[in-house]
């Protein structure tokens, strides 16, 4: 058999699979990175990684590259409990950090290029071969099967390669939608981030800051049928419910127009168990969705290379090496999965039932706040039990 001309072939180009390319190809790998955009768009997508997934980016070499590109270190957060000083309260002692998607694209496939990876961009991927000698079947007006040791999908949460190489995909989605769009001129703080729920209304808001007098605004709502935030005309109706989230929003919006996009998304999970068969793995959103509600979704996709990378690094039998990427990211999927469900069951279900729980934790997590699990912003590697769970819930 001839062997791959690749050892590495990533189908797409984004945050996961720039930065587990980058990764690899500085240390020998010969990877190839198809890319299906020649230019990277505004999209509502994330664009704010928690402290957590910032150690994550430090140890994959990739926060400098962040920061230099434009990105905005956010030193601290207020969930409406007061600021949060990050550096201070987390164990990877870090702020966090905010970019604008398609900048940081750029900069980290750059640095993907920089470090030996081959990137085609422009080409699109048409089908998945998986097997001992697994290929991608892509094409730029001339179709070509590439093989390689290992092809690793890396195509967001609507992920066509996924299906094509059999994995199957389990859901957990609840009738909620969230929102998000540009800003420019909003009345925000450079150095804080907000994300804000108001259990009364069911809504969640955010502003997130960036740079160049930008800033990414977030709303979470029921997907109750009374209305929906999607496309231009509909901005001002997402400023005013923005507004009703709490007083600190009220004087946000006053000078603020609208610079990208307003799409909304239905919340949730999706995710695959055991992320990794037959010569293909997945990573980033191929592999799992969050809840955006809870932005957790960049730091996961870092998370992701890192924990690949590693088990590549460690194990020259990759097969069993990427098995082993995949029992690493089932449980740290799920403790976020799990968290973040209490999350929202205490802060964004409705009725009766929902209004008893906040009535018996709120004021326990008002006057101790060490109640709140801190998986958000420290990790998913902190414990997630009975003992956690009842005390977020004001049970222990």
């Amino acid at each position: 058999m001839t062997p791959p001309h690749f050892d590495i072939v990533t189908i797409g180009g984004g945050m996961a699979a720039s930065a587990f390319a980058a990764a690899m190809a500085q240390r020998g790998a010969r990877v190839l990175i198809i890319e299906k955009e020649t230019k990277f768009r505004d999209r509502v997508r994330g664009e704010y990684l928690v402290p957590w997934g910032v150690a994550e980016a430090r140890e994959l070499g990739l926060r400098d590259t962040l920061l230099q590109s434009g990105a905005t270190e956010v030193s601290t957060v207020d969930l409406g409990f007061g600021p949060r000083p990050l550096v201070e309260t987390t164990p990877q002692q870090l702020p966090s950090i905010s970019f604008h998607h398609p900048e940081m694209q750029e900069a980290l496939l750059a640095q993907a290029e920089n470090a030996g990876a081959e990137v085609r961009r422009g080409v699109t991927a048409t089908n998945v071969e998986t097997g001992p000698n697994p290929a991608v079947v892509a094409t730029n007006g001339r179709e070509e099967k590439i093989h390689a040791r290992l092809v690793v999908i890396a195509d967001g949460r609507g992920s066509p390669a996924r299906k094509w190489a059999g994995f199957s995909v389990k859901t957990d989605m609840y009738p909620f939608h969230f929102a998000g769009v540009l800003l420019e001129g909003a009345s925000v703080s450079p150095d804080l981030a907000l994300f804000v729920f108001n259990p009364e209304f069911g809504l969640v808001a955010g502003t997130v800051p960036q740079s160049k007098n930008r800033c990414r605004s977030y709303l979470g709502y029921p997907t109750d049928g009374t209305f929906t935030l999607q496309g231009a005309g509909k901005l001002d109706k997402f400023l005013a419910e923005s507004r009703r989230v709490g007083p600190m929003f009220a004087d946000t919006f006053t000078n603020a127009k609208g610079i990208g996009p307003l799409a909304a998304f239905d919340a949730g999970y999706m995710w695959v168990d055991h992320p990794y068969r037959d010569g293909v793995a997945l990573i980033g959103e191929a592999a799992a969705v969050s809840d955006p509600s809870f932005g957790q979704g960049m730091s996961l996709s870092l998370r992701d290379a890192r924990v690949l990378r590693d088990a590549l690094l460690a194990d020259s039998d990759w097969d069993r090496a990427a098995h082993a990427y995949a029992d690493q990211h089932d449980k740290y999927f799920q403790a976020t999965h799990t968290v973040c469900r209490w999350f929202r069951s205490l802060f964004q279900e409705q009725g009766a039932a929902a209004d008893a729980r906040r009535q018996k934790a709120m004021p326990n997590l008002v006057a101790d706040m060490t109640r709140i699990p801190d998986h958000l912003f420290s990790g998913p590697d902190l414990p997630v039990d009975e003992t956690v769970r009842a005390r977020f819930f004001g049970e222990a």
